[in-house]
């Protein structure tokens, strides 16, 4: 298991290379960060869990 000092570090290292960039990180991804990396998600399960949050939101914008 990866201690929880490096999960802050990587997150945060991600966080300043997408700020680089001019982009943010959404809530949800460092949700579903902390989450892969303390074991608790697999990568597939992410993609589906993410997958089910765009087509609800699709649904939304089609009504």
């Amino acid at each position: 298991m990866i201690p929880e000092k490096d999960i802050k570090r990587y997150l945060a290292n991600v966080k300043n290379s997408l700020a680089v960039k001019g982009l943010n990180m959404k809530k949800r991804s460092v949700v579903y960060g902390r989450k892969y990396l303390r074991g608790q998600m697999t990568s597939e399960d992410i993609i589906q869990d993410i997958t089910k949050y765009i087509t609800k939101k699709n649904r939304k914008f089609e009504r």
